[in-house]
């Protein structure tokens, strides 16, 4: 089968590391590939050709078997050039509740037409696939049920890669004898950030490490003095592979308030790191309460309990490494999109 994956760029993002993990099971199981993107932003590398793309230049679809785009300037292209007879198959991914990731980047107004512009484009696919039954009843009030498939992500790394010697001395340096809790994330409100930080001063004996960057970095650093809590959160900024932080955390956090899946949840059980996690309807779905520790979004004291709960918890850490080896496995992740592109 060949298969043409169109993306935004090649930026170390959810939405592209999950279309490289694609591609490499694709590819793994004998599928010829081949990657659009349209800004320079290069990050993450491929394992198949990768094809500088504009907006006006149109691409041979009917060289392709399946075209997958990911993203709302992918799909408006897919729209823009489809031929009116194609018969190549054209799958887009929604990786997020499309609205509330919009209201949290635009105003109200913005947000919904942009919103009913991208959802209006995907009645021109023949499928969209949404990453949990939770995501799929969402959007079944918007889009038409028969174009709309659950495919569940996975996150394929590299186990062995480590930190350098010159990181590792740094975070046991900081970590010092207290116990350390770990976030890797884009810093945005919508991670819920603020609520860690706010309850770092009710769990003693701990450090916060948090890798990542974003539009809410300095609000958070505010945030962190205020609470007078600076010297016990280290903001380690950008990094690549950050997963290579999760063999020395001692609890893993994901605070988010809304998301499309949560793929460093996915990262923390292939190192089956005791894991905290919001409980939003995503999290719940793919993990139990006997997998992950979960908290009620916005409370504090329920926040610190989750976090003593899932410290030094080692069978609930090893649950939830069989849970991803049993349902988010990169085998399942093939079956379920390869499932999606032969669907009759």
């Amino acid at each position: 089968m060949r298969i043409a994956y169109i993306l935004p760029s090649l930026a170390n993002r959810g939405p592209i590391i999950v279309a490289r993990d694609l591609v490499n099971v694709m590819i793994t199981h004998g599928h010829d590939c081949v990657v659009y993107y349209f800004d320079d932003k290069k990050e993450i590398d491929f394992k198949c050709p990768v094809i500088k793309l504009r907006l006006k230049n149109k691409i041979p679809f009917d060289e392709y078997d399946v075209i997958h785009s990911h993203g709302i300037r992918p799909d408006f292209y897919i729209c823009l050039h489809r031929p009116m007879r194609c018969k190549t198959r054209c799958v887009s991914t929604l990786h997020s509740y499309v609205f509330q990731d919009l209201k949290s980047q635009y105003n109200k107004l913005i947000a919904a037409i942009i919103g009913i512009v991208w959802m209006g484009l995907l009645f021109r696919f023949d499928y969209v696939a949404v990453l949990s039954n939770a995501a799929k009843i969402y959007y079944q009030r918007i889009l038409p049920k028969n174009k709309i498939r659950v495919a569940y992500n996975t996150r394929l790394i590299d186990t062995q890669a480590m930190l350098s010697l010159n990181e590792e001395r740094k975070i046991l340096a900081f970590k010092g004898n207290d116990f350390l809790i770990g976030v890797n994330a884009m810093l945005s409100p919508i991670k819920g950030i603020d609520l860690l930080i706010k309850t770092i001063p009710f769990i003693k004996g701990c450090r916060l490490w948090i890798v990542g960057d974003g539009k809410s970095k300095e609000e958070l650093k505010a945030l962190a003095k205020k609470e007078k809590v600076e010297n016990r959160i280290y903001f380690a900024g950008y990094q690549k592979d950050a997963f290579r932080y999760m063999p020395y955390y001692d609890v893993y956090t994901m605070t988010s308030r809304c998301e499309g899946f949560g793929l460093v949840l996915l990262e923390a059980a292939c190192y089956s790191v005791p894991t905290v996690c919001s409980d939003i309807p995503i999290f719940k779905e793919i993990f139990s309460d006997e997998e992950v520790a979960f908290f009620q979004l916005g409370d504090k004291k329920s926040l610190a309990n989750a976090i003593n709960r899932a410290l030094g918890n080692r069978e609930m850490a090893d649950k939830m490494h069989r849970k991803y080896e049993q349902c988010y496995s990169s085998e399942q992740f093939y079956r379920r999109y390869f499932a999606i592109y032969i669907c009759h």
